[in-house]
């Protein structure tokens, strides 16, 4: 490979994707985003890039485009099947589309397909955001690259070719820059992460990377909270109603009266501490860790009871059940951490926490667990049911360069816990000991919001949706409010706590913000409200919030179709699965240096160059580049990540299945094309006599025989769901339907008929 030109697939060919250009607005606790992927075919034939990638959580898409040929697009929001029957039948016409979907929370997949040789495209998609202030630091995240996952893909609802694929020698280029205005415009920065340059003119902040770098980490950038801010608000009209935005972060104006010195200790606790120590964690993740947990254990109670348990591919418990944190006990404990090392193999994160929850707890002790890992784990699903049957608050921190953050921040939430992320160039052992504490702060009780005008009247007084009622002080509540009648002025947010030690009362406590109208809106609070509305409604309002407000889910996909002349001789596309690179300072595999930062509040800071150092040793040229040991195929890798395949063994069927026998002839490396099959051929091909007698039938009622077959594979998927055709081959069955000119009351003739039979059946 030249890497003066690009990155070669193994065949030679250049990879697409050539680099990434960012560029985000920050405006208090709401950033807007722009990603352009700039993409080559260099090649001699038509390609089919696949691109799966991470987002923030919170991320909320607004709008999709792309530029070919000077010719600019722009994508629409559809059900996910009629999405995808628009860029399947795309794809066989020969024209160009692009397909942009949400495969989990934090996790999308675009497809660009039939880029023409010698194309050149660009793909815009666009987000919006709400962040969190966590004391006093807000946190401005974004990913840009997925670490390999251990466990089992075809668990999950991820498709083949959306699996992320990894190359030690990906190396695109990303450059990145983001404007601060308003409060935040004056607010001290901290970049752990990257080595910026920034300026302020004209009351903006705007800050960039000093080059163009690799995306081999996230990108974060901490702002430092201003003087007296207590939270913000913005009003805007969608046309309908009037929706207000509030932001509040929940402090107590004065300080809680102090314990009796006869009461100096908190009440007891069950505490739990689960430690990743997967390959994934070696190197920078895990001496961090070891550092901030024997501080944590020396934070211990004499009257608390702990446990700690290790975990990978299998767990180790320190204790058999829970103890009480004597000194001899913490003597243990310090001694197996001072040893700690990233050597249990795979993340196996399931069956560690439930060991955790089983765990002896004495009876009526609150119990909490602390959970440090980068989350790199396939069945995030199982783990999620799991622990919100538990009845332990997980209080989580993410560690490392590419955490897996959405997941990590919905075990915290399902559990009633909270979340932090952090790298290893920031204070981690300090902020892991900092999450540590927040397990004996009471969590807000019976919080409620209320919405005056100008004159003080109450415009609307509610409680808290039950999926943001779990709050601490210092957390942020976001909350979209939808009325009718004049703008809001101000908000309170009114809440209870046993925050007095001394008394144990609750008292009532609160805080008043302005509200402010959103200026040039185009419709933005509107959306984020209606997003923010889908977890609470059913699936069939929440397709059709989607589909109105045109908002990306789990049901809808951003579609866009450039129809492209002359193009009846094109073939399938070759498929191109954009690789990631692996992440910095993981497995051991890089180390992510950096000099102590300066933060200035003048914001005349530039924080030093992160340094990465090779474990294998830095190549003088990619071609020299030697596997690095945490490579090698062990019984315990965390990287040797399960490949798609559909064997004789996983299907439902006979291993002659014809699904079976098809996708193992038509691959995209065979490059066949589907040539007419009649009854007898499928038949022979392991086909159900049930089927074969449909058809059979069928032609005697005078249908073609060869239509029937190409009929029958187009919708064979919808009856084997779980032994299905490739997507290669159900692309080869469409432009065999193209050819014979199979209608679709032909189809729909079979697809009717086979259900009958089978019901009979």
């Amino acid at each position: 490979m030249n890497s003066e030109i690009g990155l070669t697939t193994l065949s030679g060919e250049l990879i697409a994707l050539r680099f990434v250009d960012i560029t985000a607005k920050l405006t208090g606790v709401l950033s807007e985003v722009e990603i352009k992927q700039h993409y080559q075919n260099s090649t001699t034939t038509n390609i089919e890039t696949v691109y799966t990638f991470p987002l923030p959580i919170d991320a909320v898409l607004t709008s999709l485009d792309v530029e070919i040929n000077g010719e600019l697009l722009q994508g629409r929001v559809k059900a996910n099947h009629a999405a995808e029957e628009d860029y399947e039948d795309a794809i066989v016409n020969g024209d160009t589309a692009v397909l942009l979907s949400k495969i989990s929370d934090g996790l999308y997949c675009i497809n660009l397909g039939n880029l023409l040789a010698g194309e050149a495209a660009v793909i815009t998609f666009r987000y919006a955001q709400l962040h969190q202030w966590q004391g006093e630091r807000l946190r401005f995240y974004l990913p840009t690259t997925i670490a390999s996952k251990y466990g089992t893909p075809q668990l999950t609802n991820i498709a083949e070719h959306q699996l992320p694929q990894h190359s030690l020698l990906a190396t695109y280029k990303l450059t990145f820059s983001i404007s601060i205005e308003g409060l935040l415009a004056g607010a001290a920065i901290h970049c752990p992460s990257h080595s910026v340059a920034h300026q302020v003119v004209n009351q903006i902040m705007n800050v960039s990377l000093n080059r163009p770098q690799v995306m081999d980490r996230d990108f974060i950038l901490e702002l430092g909270k201003p003087k007296g801010y207590v939270g913000e608000g913005y009003w805007a009209d969608d046309g309908e109603h009037t929706v207000a935005l509030t932001s509040f972060i929940p402090t107590l104006e004065t300080t809680p009266t102090p314990k009796p010195e006869t009461t100096a200790q908190d009440d007891p606790r069950c505490i739990k501490i689960v430690v990743d120590c997967s390959g994934s964690m070696a190197g920078d993740s895990i001496e961090q860790t070891r550092i901030a947990l024997i501080e944590v254990v020396n934070q211990l109670e004499t009257h608390d009871y702990f446990n700690i348990i290790l975990f990978g591919s299998r767990h180790q418990k320190l204790f058999e059940e829970s103890v009480l944190a004597t000194a001899a006990n913490i003597k243990i404990a310090q001694k197996i951490l001072r040893s700690l090392e990233a050597d249990l193999g795979g993340t196996e994160m399931k069956s560690a926490l439930e060991a955790a929850y089983r765990s002896y707890s004495p009876t009526m002790l609150p119990t909490d667990l602390l959970l440090i890992t980068d989350g790199q784990t396939w069945n995030e699903d199982e783990v999620l049911d799991s622990a919100a049957q538990a009845n332990h608050r997980h209080f989580v921190i993410g560690v490392g360069s590419a955490v897996s953050e959405a997941f990590l921040a919905k075990l915290a939430k399902v559990t009633g816990g909270a979340s932090d992320f952090v790298t290893p160039n920031e204070a981690m052992s300090t902020r892991i000991v900092q999450h540590f504490k927040r397990m004996k702060q009471p969590p807000l009780q019976n919080p409620q919001l209320c919405l005056s005008d100008k004159y003080a009247a109450p415009l609307c007084f509610n409680a808290l949706p039950i999926h943001k009622n779990t709050l601490f002080l210092g957390d942020t509540a976001n909350l979209f409010t939808l009325y009718e009648g004049y703008p809001a002025a101000a908000a309170d947010l009114y809440y209870e706590g046993e925050f007095n030690e001394a008394e144990k009362e609750h008292e009532v406590y609160g805080s008043t913000i302005t509200i402010t109208h959103k200026e040039n809106d185009k419709g933005l609070l509107a959306r984020l409200a209606a997003h923010d509305r889908l977890s609470v409604v059913s699936e069939d309002e929440a397709l059709e919030i989607a589909e109105k407000y045109q908002l990306i889910t789990k049901s809808t996909s951003y579609i866009l179709v450039k129809t492209n002349a002359h193009t009846n001789a094109l073939g399938i596309p070759n498929l191109q699965s954009i690789p990631h690179q692996l992440p910095a300072g993981q497995s051991g595999f890089g180390r992510v240096l950096v000099e102590i930062p300066v933060v200035s509040s003048q914001m005349q800071i530039c924080d030093a160059e992160p340094l990465i150092f090779f474990s294998a040793g830095t190549p003088s040229a990619p071609d020299d580049l030697n596997i690095p040991a945490f490579l090698r195929k062990q019984n315990d890798d965390w990287l040797d990540i399960p490949k798609f395949s559909i064997t004789a063994d996983a299907a439902d069927t006979a291993s002659t299945s014809l699904a079976l026998s098809l996708n193992r002839a038509f691959t995209p490396a065979s490059q066949l094309t589907m040539d007419e099959y009649d009854i007898a051929d499928i038949e022979a091909l392991g086909e159900d006599e049930a089927i074969i007698e449909v058809l059979y039938q069928l032609e005697h009622a005078g249908y073609n025989e060869y239509k029937l077959v190409a009929a029958w594979l187009s919708i064979y998927n919808e009856f084997n769901p779980n032994n299905p055709l490739s997507r290669h081959v159900t692309r080869l069955i469409r432009v065999l339907c193209k050819e014979f000119e199979v209608s679709e009351a032909l189809i729909n003739t079979v697809r009717e008929t086979i259900k009958q039979e089978i019901s009979v059946a």
